[in-house]
């Protein structure tokens, strides 16, 4: 018979997991958006401005930030109760061959679930979007950042096709902006990458 293992010790949900990853995120995006709003109104007499799209781009990465952090809280909630409940079980039962097979059960479950979770990792393909979309430009930050959203949602078999589709995403995006709202994207910054003229 072997000796009972001490439960684990519990952090709050805001410590624990990825929560710390998604908070750093929220901040970022909320930063970004202020930063958005501080350039000029996302709309003048009813036209697009230059910090519509950083605004909206702002404003979708922090409602989903707000959204990973709820579903965190109520997972952990959820967990908690969960977890205690099984605790109960476990000590009603006598035999340790039945706690053996939880703690497999358990040990799997955890091997098995990804380090982060698909909305966490397409906040953070959002964040490096946000961040790379000054200095990269429009074009490039935003074929970028389509093609890893098609990866992260529909695996990577047919990337060549699928980067393809994400420059002509981002192509249509442009023209839109460009052409038929008069919005000014951002191109790509050779000087602030260290590759352009310095003089």
């Amino acid at each position: 018979m072997s000796p009972s293992a001490s439960p684990p010790v519990r952090r709050h949900w805001l410590l624990s997991g990825a929560t710390p990853l998604t908070l750093a995120m929220t901040a970022i995006s909320a930063l970004y958006l202020i930063s958005a709003f501080q350039m000029a109104p996302p709309l003048d007499n009813g036209r697009l401005t230059a910090s519509f799209f950083p605004a909206l781009i702002g404003s979708i990465a922090l409602v989903l930030c707000v959204a990973q952090l709820v579903s965190q809280q109520r997972a952990n909630r959820g967990s908690r109760s969960s977890e205690s409940a099984r605790t109960e079980t476990v000590s009603a039962e006598s035999t340790s061959t039945e706690t053996a097979n939880d703690d497999a059960s358990s040990a799997d479950s955890d091997a098995s679930s990804p380090l982060f979770s698909p909305a966490l990792r397409l906040m953070l393909v959002t964040a490096l979007y946000i961040l790379a979309f000054s200095h990269l430009g429009y074009l490039l930050s935003s074929a970028l950042y389509v093609f890893a959203v098609m990866l992260l949602f529909a695996g990577r078999d047919k990337w060549i096709s699928k980067a393809v589709i994400a420059c002509a995403i981002s192509a249509l995006g442009y023209g839109l902006f460009e052409q038929l709202f008069n919005v000014h994207l951002p191109a790509l910054d050779l000087s602030a990458l260290g590759l352009g003229n310095g003089s």
